[in-house]
């Protein structure tokens, strides 16, 4: 018996895959070929074959980045070599394919089948929740999780999860009523496996339910609508976006008017994913999606882009419509409106508690530090209040308001608290609001920060260093694990360990982790749009722009020929031209974390990487010079550190002929090793 990966050029093996699943699709739940070859393609399917080529089983998954973790989505075996361990020995090849650089394995199983739950129960998973199966019958879920535990440096559960919430229009609805098998794909929607998803319908839907002449079929319909939640929305702003909506879409009958007004519905509540299949509304797609952030999506491509949604972070623009010209202190007559607005009900929070905080905080102006945004209609929209003590820079209170922005500018407060950890010299920064929302919790977990006596906290670490000389200091310690076992697990030398250790240390570097570099050119311009401050002038939040950062981001260039591999970094080249700070032109002013390159048509890669927001459609058009047949490359990177010195072209020559290598100027990417990278970065940031 052989376990390995499916290429894509294996089809033969990818065509009995894909009859093996058809054939359980009852207990399987429904999946599209398509999603199939997408997933082989990213290399999250395992299969087991013997010599000849016969297919024993297979493990399709995914993995979600920002949760760090494994989501199995079939596992199957043919069933005359059921009770050979073959389930056993995909999981083995899954597992240890990812023990040091995930935290564990999840999935969902039908609670009545008993024998499946045995076998997950006795390879170690646990039964850690429950809930309402989407078949037609009252059936329900349990939702296992298997954590690879000492693999792992922090502490978050691997269980808790952000749905992702989706509005269904009414044809959705009614072909999912029906089980309509239409070829639109509504079926897959409701598969089991896709249980990270909560569905919601618009309430203009009861208006066609009305218009229903079969009185029956309508109450079966009404009846059908317990199984989704109605999402709700301020009734006049509903009315000016349906105004608005009508000039993009066309289509003037009763049923193209409540589609629009669904869709009005849908935006007003500021959910971000629309499915329908109406051809009207899908046609205006683009200007739905720039005028208000909304996707629309047809069934098959919302199954498609759940691992890109799972592993998105709602990045819109870093500028926020000038938010940054409003970050102030907390005055002492704004506490009582704070309250007011950031108090958590749903938990319970106590008015004078907060109050409390807020009170003391704003009044110690020697230890402590205090900021609110406002937006440029002089809204308040966030607020943070710490004091700082000793080593710690303690954060009490760390609050965004609802809405689109709510996400990034959280994760743009952290950036800007990390940046004051480091200004003023603390060797940690510690977060110990009680009432963090769920998505904050994994926000906060994606930046490096472990979870210890009711308080996240982040070593702060600059500069460059060796891994195990840095955690041979008696003051540095990480998460749950002493240091000896880390310094443990580094003496194994495992690339991807120490990886993700730097990774969430950041923005401190290793200096002994031997994967490549790529200098890449960059035009001033987008330089400026996409990370460097100081290219554009600006500061983020009005801080001292000395650390920017962004946390994902992508850039699109020509194709080249060059195959970038992975894990590595990027070192930006910004070439020359025109910009507000002439000295970063033609220089070396930031690095980077490579974590994808693909190359496609530009209107594939636009569509698969519209939330990165900066981006317009004509740009990606000017670089495929105009044809939509010419391919392109998308590089997707993320953790950017903006050098304070940008690093000449002269000197890096210099570094380059020192290292053995011939001077170069940068007009394609370029690969380096980890000494180049090292100079490099320490001239950076010193």
């Amino acid at each position: 018996m052989i376990v390995r990966k499916i290429g894509l050029s294996e089809e033969a093996l990818i065509q009995k895959v894909i009859e093996l699943g058809n054939k359980n699709k009852k207990t399987l739940g429904l999946l599209p070929e398509g999603a199939i070859r997408l997933h082989i393609k990213k290399g999250f399917l395992f299969i087991s074959i013997d010599e000849e080529d016969n297919l024993h089983g297979y493990v399709l998954f995914s993995i979600t980045q920002r949760k760090r973790i494994i989501r199995i989505i079939h596992l199957c075996v043919e069933e005359e070599f059921r009770g050979k361990k073959i389930a056993k020995h995909l999981l083995d090849f899954l597992k240890n394919e990812f023990l040091d650089k995930l935290r564990g394995i999840s999935l969902s199983c039908r609670e009545d089948y008993k024998e499946a739950s045995r076998f997950w129960e006795k390879y170690g998973f646990k039964p850690v929740g429950r809930k309402r199966s989407r078949s037609k019958e009252e059936k329900y879920l349990i939702l296992w999780s298997y954590d690879f535990g000492g693999a792992d440096l922090f502490s978050s559960s691997i269980n808790e999860t952000n749905s992702i919430k989706a509005v269904l229009d009414a044809n959705i609805l009614i072909k999912g009523r029906d089980k309509c098998e239409d070829g639109t794909g509504v079926n897959f929607l409701f598969s089991d496996w896709l249980n990270e998803v909560d569905y919601y319908y618009a309430p203009e839907i009861f208006n066609e339910i009305n218009r229903d002449k079969d009185k029956l079929r309508a109450k079966k319909t009404r009846l059908y609508l317990q199984n989704f939640s109605q999402i709700k929305f301020k009734p006049d702003l509903r009315d000016t976006i349906y105004f608005e909506v009508c000039k993009i879409v066309l289509g003037d009958s009763i049923n193209d008017k409540s589609d629009k007004l669904q869709l009005a519905e849908c935006i007003a509540s500021e959910f971000e994913y629309f499915i329908t299949t109406d051809k009207n509304i899908l046609e205006a797609y683009d200007l739905i999606f720039k005028k208000y952030g909304v996707q629309v999506l047809r069934p098959t491509d919302f199954i498609l882009e759940i691992d890109e949604i799972n592993n998105k972070t709602n990045y819109y623009s870093s500028r926020l419509a000038g938010v940054q010209s409003n970050y102030k202190p907390i005055q002492s007559l704004e506490t009582d409106q704070l309250v007011e607005i950031f108090l958590v009900r749903e938990q319970s929070e106590k008015k004078h508690e907060l109050r409390d905080i807020l009170t003391s905080l704003s009044g110690d102006v020697k230890n402590s530090k205090t900021m609110i945004v406002k937006n440029k209609n002089g809204d308040i929209i966030g607020v943070w209040a710490g004091r700082i003590n000793n080593d710690i820079f303690e954060i009490k209170l760390l609050r965004t308001q609802k809405g689109k922005l709510s996400d990034i500018l959280f994760k743009q407060f952290l950036y800007r608290l990390i940046n004051l950890s480091i200004e003023k010299e603390k060797n940690y920064l510690s977060i110990q609001d009680q009432f963090l929302k769920r998505s904050h919790k994994e926000i906060i977990d994606s930046l490096g920060f472990f979870y210890k006596e009711n308080q996240w906290v982040k070593l702060i670490g600059v500069g460059i260093v060796n891994s195990l000389d840095y955690f041979s200091k008696e003051n540095v310690t990480v998460g749950f694990l002493n240091n000896d076992i880390v310094i443990e697990w580094l003496k194994s030398n495992s690339i991807d360990y120490k990886l993700q250790l730097e990774r969430r240390l950041f923005p401190l570097k290793f200096s002994d982790i031997d994967i490549p570099t790529y200098i890449i050119p960059i035009r001033p311009y987008w330089a400026g749009e996409l990370f460097d401050h100081y290219i554009a002038g600006e500061d983020l939040f009005g801080a001292k722009p000395e650390l920017s950062w962004n946390r994902e981001n992508v850039y699109y260039r020509s194709v080249k020929p060059i195959k970038e591999e992975f894990p590595s970094r990027i070192l930006w080249y910004v070439s020359k031209g025109q910009s507000k700070n002439n000295s970063r032109c033609s220089a070396i002013v930031g690095c980077s974390y490579l974590d994808d390159m693909v190359m496609g048509k530009p209107k594939e890669l636009f569509r698969q990487y519209k939330n990165f927001g900066i981006y317009e459609w004509e740009d990606i058009f000017k670089l495929a010079k105009n044809d939509t047949e010419n391919k392109i490359k998308a590089i997707e990177f993320s953790d950017t550190e903006v050098f304070k010195n940008a690093i000449p072209l002269k000197k890096v020559q210099e570094i380059f002929i020192k290292n053995g290598k011939k001077s170069n100027t940068f007009a394609c990417p370029v690969r380096v090793d980890k000494e180049i990278f090292n100079q490099i970065y320490i001239l950076g940031t010193k």
